[in-house]
Formats: structure tokens, C-alpha cells, sequence
């Protein structure tokens, strides 16, 4: 679905993907189900179709960035001095890594400096709720659509929130993250574009 590779309206049926993929009817009425609840696949008239990609992805980085924001801002508040540290750490690693690392390494230190952050702010119904949607971050489909410069620039963003939680700054460390989290979605939806195009 995040690959763009079902176009929009394309009609869902249970029993042809359970038969493609040689698995029972079972797990993919469950993956079905999920993917109704995220948006991605919509039911009409009794029958189930793909959604349109942009619109999912476009409310899901709306909601990551009140979330994660919000998440922001409380670790500026609550966070530890070994809450920044770790923070630090995946930052800086973050800063290393470059188009010639691989897309899992650059996916996973993505992750790990948005969960540290949202560790941070001890707010565990937070956490919780950012972890639903580490999923759609940084994928290795979207990964391959990042330019250099994006990848400079997501490096040079989550270093402004690490100076914004150091400096126990909420609102900066808010308005950092908000800003990071929307350069993200300029990126998703630039590579939903290409994808569609291809």
C-alpha cells in the first residue's frame, strides 16, 4: 500500500490476496481491518477499495506532528539528564549516516531519535500513541526518494530540537519538531508523487 504499487479505487478482495500470498483468509481479513483503521483502505457499499495514499499520509503526518510536538515539549519539561544523552547520542549518529549508509541503518536511526524524544517526555499514552505511527516515518520506499539536501536538512532539524531540549526551551523544542515533522511530510508526499508516476 505504501509503496503506491495499488492505485486509488483499486477493490479489495479478501479471498484473491489470501490465495496470491498462500495464507489462509484469516490474517488478511486481520491486515484488512487494520489498514481500514488507518485510512488506507475504505469501505462502500459493502465492498472494501484502496484509498487515496496522499490523503492517508497527508491526516497521519497532521497527526504525528501534534503528537510529536506536543512530545516535544514535555521532554523539554521532564526529560532526564540521561534522557538527553541518549537523545544526543542518536542525533549525532544521525548527523553521520548519509546516502552511502543503508536504507535500514538511516530508517533505524530515524526511529530512534523520535522515540527517544518521545521517551523523554514520560508521558506513556503519549509514547503510546506515537510508536502507532513510527510506521509511516521513514520507510525504505521513501527513503530512496530522499536527496542529499533532505537528508542534511532532516539531520540539521533534529539537532535544533536536541539545542532546544538542552536549553529546556518547550515552545522552541515544540516549534522545532513541528517543523521537522512537516519537511517530513513535504518529503512523503514528493516521493507518493513519484511513486504514482512511475
Amino acid at each position: 500500500m505504501l509503496r503506491g504499487e495499488l492505485p486509488t479505487g483499486y477493490r479489495i478482495v479478501e479471498v484473491n490476496i489470501a490465495e496470491a500470498f498462500g495464507v489462509s483468509r484469516t490474517p488478511v481479513r486481520e491486515a484488512v481491518s487494520r489498514l481500514i483503521a488507518q485510512g488506507f483502505i475504505k469501505e462502500q457499499g459493502g465492498s472494501k477499495f484502496v484509498s487515496d495514499i496522499s490523503v492517508s499520509m497527508s491526516e497521519i503526518m497532521g497527526l504525528r506532528g501534534v503528537l510529536e510536538s506536543y512530545a516535544a515539549r514535555l521532554a523539554a519539561e521532564n526529560g532526564t539528564d540521561d534522557d538527553l544523552r541518549i537523545i544526543t547520542e542518536y542525533c549525532n549518529s544521525s548527523v553521520l549516516v548519509d546516502r552511502s549508509s543503508s536504507i535500514g541503518e538511516r530508517a533505524s536511526l530515524n526511529d530512534a531519535f523520535h522515540e527517544a524524544v518521545a521517551r523523554a517526555s514520560h508521558n506513556e499514552r503519549l509514547i503510546k500513541m506515537i510508536s502507532d505511527f513510527y510506521e509511516y516515518a521513514i520507510t525504505e520506499e521513501m527513503l530512496v526518494y530522499y536527496s542529499p539536501a533532505d537528508t542534511l536538512n532532516h539531520a540539521a532539524q533534529h539537532r535544533a530540537v536536541l539545542n532546544a531540549l538542552e536549553a529546556r526551551d518547550p515552545d522552541a523544542a515544540d516549534a522545532a519538531m513541528r517543523a521537522h515533522i512537516n519537511s517530513i511530510g513535504e518529503v512523503i508526499e514528493k516521493a507518493i508523487t513519484e511513486m504514482k508516476s512511475q
